[in-house]
């Protein structure tokens, strides 16, 4: 039996941002440049196969990391032939998938099993559509099933029956590390604004809240809950990513909310620095309702460094009609301890929710506003509410003909509104979001030419100041390597080098001038360098995405076709648009033997 686990195709024409409240935290890529997401849940689902049943061939393919398009992803499956094919999909990428999974029945005859929020909100919709199972929900358990042979009708979790009961999490492997690396989905700053190399973890699952514009609490459970693995169970799971990765500075527990438990919490700090790993550095989702002091202080001596908490709107009336209780005398007072604990907060906001108007949404700007001024949260996220299929806020933007579109692509949340109040239109949300954005950019402040999102970014950031100065030698520099004069240009970079260390282009260009010279040991020194130093997102989008590539003609060369390999799908993840490590991507699966060893590529420029 063959089994292919996928994400979902990329690059999205016309949306360049993902949906800001992911279903499931698919790892989901609307065009880039995007910050992607370890699938957390289908890299569950693929380590539970392999334990299983050991006797099929299970693959994990995240073709969103690899930024695939739907042809891409056609002719990367047509290597593999799944008898089985999984999807996780939700509003925005379910019409993009479809292509994929039409194709693979026409071809291969592939069952399709659809997870994840469209088919817990449409599971008949998906079924009218072709494929072969929906489940509702949670799903791992209702997947292995499937793959058992059970009979459908006494499968829980799987349309058209009622949800399952919540699993025991205890009861999973650690998530998928095998066919994607979870180092590689580690690079801080972008979209998540990750201080370290934290890889993805995840502690707990659930949320006690039923906010009306969110799927996990309303849509992808029956009811309310919140589960949390036993301490020594994610210690471990931490600790073998510390042996597998030397790299890795921290974690990131990016489920729906971490802190819930005052008990469970405390515990588990007290877990965290009695085996030592206190020395990491850790951040995770938060909801303030449930902070004191006692836990901050806590959570500082166990390692976190910072806590996302979702702010919304800091509307009584706004609050209400979501679901939440506001309080921002309460949240102010505790973003002043938690400054003073040590612990940076991360704060998401949104417009254009229900029960907003303009006056309401633009209370929360000024909070915002005033909050950022006094250097109270460290990063921030702006965005506009989407009534997701399935939640409380689409039923009410149905009911109360809110909507102004039917085109589910455009549920992104960055690109426009799609909801008209009648005293608020979809326009003038879009104006508030424009608003929130630029006045908490101006709040936030920065003296370096571009805003620093990561301990690696503060690495390699340039003061305004030395701008011209850097133009200057930069400009100096790249002439005399196209003049081709390339022991001049090894001479130059060295004085760039010593004079502003932190410039990555200095020591690209250096290791360009050595390869060009023949001299692949120092190329591969000064291109490793340039790949751990430009590890800020920023960074490694334009400097470590050219040097993967050039890695990776080396390693064709030396003949290491799997690091290689490597190599190709670091660049194509962080330059999309790079033809020629696409084609060298190519050209190594398709020089493939299935199921044998690799052969060797002959790779040409």
């Amino acid at each position: 039996m063959k089994i292919v686990i996928a994400t979902v195709p990329g690059r999205f024409p016309g949306n360049r941002y993902p949906c800001p409240f992911p279903s499931r935290w698919t790892s989901i890529a609307v065009d880039y440049p995007t910050h992607h997401f370890y699938p957390y849940e289908l890299a569950y689902l693929s380590a539970l196969l392999k334990r299983e049943l050991p006797e099929a061939s299970t693959k994990l393919l995240d073709g969103s990391w690899l930024r695939f398009t739907v042809e891409d992803y056609i002719r990367r499956l047509e290597t593999e032939k799944p008898e089985w094919l999984i999807f996780e999909v939700d509003t925005v990428t379910y019409a993009q998938t479809m292509l994929v999974t039409r194709e693979m029945k026409k071809r291969f005859g592939t069952k399709v099993i659809m997870t994840g929020q469209y088919p817990t909100a449409f599971p008949e919709k998906v079924i009218e559509d072709g494929n072969d199972y929906a489940c509702i929900g949670e799903y791992e358990a209702t997947v292995l099933d499937i793959l058992k042979g059970e009979d459908p009708k006494t499968i829980s979790g799987l349309y058209p029956n009622k949800y399952r009961k919540v699993l025991d999490i205890d009861w999973l492997p650690f998530p998928e590390d095998e066919d994607i690396r979870r180092i590689d989905y580690s690079h801080p700053g972008g979209y998540r604004w990750m201080q370290y190399r934290e890889i993805e973890m995840f502690a707990s699952r659930g949320c006690p809240y039923s906010c009306d514009f969110c799927v996990a609490g309303s849509v992808y459970y029956e009811k309310p809950n919140w589960r949390f693995r036993k301490p020594g169970n994610i210690i471990s799971e931490i600790e073998t990513m510390r042996r597998r990765y030397p790299q890795m500075e921290g974690a990131f527990f990016d489920e729906e909310t971490h802190i819930v438990n005052k008990k469970k919490i405390l515990e588990f700090c007290d877990a965290l620095e009695a085996s030592g790993n206190n020395d990491l550095h850790y951040e995770a989702m938060a909801n303030y309702q449930f902070l004191d002091e006692e836990l901050l202080v806590a959570l500082k001596r166990a390692g976190y460094y910072k806590l996302r908490i979702g702010i919304e709107s800091v509307n009584l009336e706004t609050g209400k009609s979501i679901g939440r209780k506001t309080a921002p005398k309460k949240l102010e007072k505790l973003l002043k301890i938690a400054k003073k604990v040590g612990i940076e907060v991360y704060g998401s906001f949104v417009v254009g929710a229900s029960g907003s108007t303009c006056e309401r949404d633009m209370e929360t700007v000024e909070y915002g506003k005033r909050i950022l001024s006094q250097d109270l949260l460290s990063s921030w996220q702006a965005s506009i509410a989407v009534p997701h299929p399935g939640t409380p806020f689409y039923k009410k933007a149905v009911a109360n003909g809110w909507l102004n579109t039917d085109n589910l692509e455009l549920f992104n949340g960055t690109t426009q509104g799609v909801v008209n109040y009648p005293d608020y239109s979809a326009n003038e949300i879009w104006e508030s979001y424009n608003t929130m954005s630029r006045t908490f950019t101006l709040a936030s402040g920065c003296d370096t030419l571009n805003m620093i999102k990561s301990s690696y970014g503060e690495k390699t950031a340039v003061k305004k100041s030395d701008r011209d100065a850097v133009r200057q030698r930069i400009g100096k520099l790249t002439s005399l390597f196209l003049s081709c004069d390339y022991e001049k240009t090894v001479k130059e970079a060295e004085d760039v080098i010593k004079e502003f260390p932190q410039l990555l282009k200095s020591r690209f260009i250096m290791a360009s001038a050595y390869e060009r010279l023949g001299k692949a040991d120092e190329a591969k020194k000064w291109f490793e360098d340039v790949v751990v130093k430009g590890s800020d997102y920023e960074d490694a989008r334009f400097f470590a995405s050219g040097a993967h590539y050039h890695l990776g003609t080396i390693y064709i060369d030396e003949g290491d076709v799997e690091r290689a390999l490597t190599n190709f799908r670091l660049c194509m993840h962080l330059d999309p648009d790079h033809k020629k490590a696409r084609q060298s991507y190519w050209d190594i699966i398709g020089n493939r033997k299935v199921g044998e060893a690799e052969v060797k590529v002959v790779h040409s420029d």
